[in-house]
């Protein structure tokens, strides 16, 4: 399934992009190395809010950030902890459940309306999104960034795809 494919993406490239601030963190200014920290904070917590949705459960943020930065480890564990959560939805969710509508009020106080393929979409879309800028912060600072598109990681989950691409080629 397209989406479960999308989840176990997003869990590797949340790792690997983990992995490079956590070596470069302390090569940058305390400014940007709280931003790199902050933005992905803010994307583990609409994670939280829109599985606590999907789940019908009392949401645990009040906001998109908490007021607290997060230590590196506590980011981490929440980030790990969302991804798996996520691998496992899209890997279970059916056809109906993909259609299925969910009501909810947002964090500013306006309601929305979505599907649950929908929500699964934004994840998708709104986490990418600020692993890029993250990934700008060591950008702009002369540091590595991670090498994270979708087709290097399905070469690296499924090797095969290169040998049959040669095959195919040849």
């Amino acid at each position: 399934m397209l989406f479960a494919d999308a989840f176990k993406y997003k869990q590797w490239a949340n790792a690997e992009l983990l992995a490079l601030g956590e070596c470069q963190l302390s090569q940058m200014p305390d400014s940007d190395a709280e931003f790199f920290v902050r933005i992905l904070n803010h994307t583990t917590v609409v994670d939280s809010l829109f599985i606590s949705r999907l789940c019908g459960e009392a949401e645990r943020y009040q906001g998109d950030n908490t007021r607290e930065t997060p230590t590196f480890d506590e980011l981490k564990a929440r980030i790990a902890q969302n991804d798996a959560w996520l691998v496992d939805f899209a890997e279970r969710a059916t056809a109906d459940e993909l259609q299925r509508v969910i009501a909810f009020r947002f964090t500013d106080g306006d309601l929305g309306q979505l599907s649950v393929e929908e929500v699964l979409l934004h994840l998708l879309t709104h986490g990418s999104n600020h692993r890029g800028m993250a990934a700008r912060t060591l950008a702009i600072n002369g540091l590595e960034r991670p090498k994270d598109t979708f087709t290097r990681y399905l070469h690296q989950a499924e090797p095969g795809r290169r040998e049959l691409a040669r095959e195919a080629i040849s």
